[in-house]
């Protein structure tokens, strides 16, 4: 039997438990920790995912999908999907996010709205040697029968990973790197919604400057929403502290 040069250097096995046959098996799918419906901002609950009026700001996301909780389990997959140039694990996480969608009140939302995956710079995608959501969005694209952009979105060069900042530097960081290119804006203006697509969300700061520069380009008036895969656990702050 001929083994592949990708199975030779990066073995099938779980990357939880280490057990050969997939990169994720079948007991440790189980464990992965979904996420309740919330709102993205304040993480209380919210049935069908919107984001509460009073807790939103200017450049708000309308609703918020979260897949699963982030923890170590799930850091230890998208540290192998992200860093090792596993993609073969990118059809593993595309129908595990499926699922966990089909199974939610947020696939209502998905109706008549345009895909568009989060883009990273050129720098790390030269690192990488892909975009590791473009190949989850063009399944969610194909499962939905929606249209999807992966050329919509641009990210300036950064030589900084956001992994590496807190979350005080994340949030107040000034700099939006996102732009959109050569866009025909009536031709968006088709889709009910614009739905971004990511594996990790924390302050959400990041999703809120793309959907700054989507609500000046195609209206404010336009709806943002996304489908994150993780979220770490909810830390509420009390009133007398700011909402991040």
């Amino acid at each position: 039997m001929e083994i592949s040069l990708l199975n030779f250097f990066f073995p099938r096995m779980c990357c939880i438990c280490k057990r050969h046959g997939n990169y994720i098996c079948d007991d440790c799918k189980k464990l992965l920790k979904r996420n309740l419906p919330e709102c993205y901002l304040c993480r209380r609950l919210s049935p069908l995912y919107l984001s509460h009026s009073s807790c939103k700001r200017r450049y708000s996301l309308d609703n918020v999908f979260v897949g699963w909780e982030y923890n170590k389990m799930s850091s230890s997959i998208l540290r192998l999907y992200k860093y090792k140039n596993v993609q073969d694990i990118s059809e593993v996480l595309s129908v595990l996010f499926i699922e966990a969608i089909q199974k939610s009140a947020f696939a209502n939302s998905l109706k008549n709205t345009l895909l568009v995956p989060v883009p990273i710079s050129y720098l790390r995608k030269s690192e990488r040697g892909f975009n590791q959501m473009e190949y989850i969005t063009n399944e969610i694209g194909k499962v939905f029968q929606l249209d999807v952009r992966s050329d919509l979105l641009y990210c300036k060069n950064s030589n900084i990973h956001q992994a590496s900042k807190n979350k005080m530097e994340r949030y107040g960081s000034k700099e939006n790197p996102f732009y959109i290119k050569n866009s025909n804006k009536s031709s968006e203006f088709e889709y009910k919604s614009i739905t971004l697509i990511d594996d990790v969300i924390t302050t959400g700061n990041t999703l809120e400057k793309i959907a700054q520069v989507i609500k000046i380009h195609y209206g404010m008036n336009t709806v943002v929403n996304a489908l994150c895969m993780f979220r770490g656990k909810p830390y509420y702050l009390s009133t007398s502290q700011p909402r991040l």
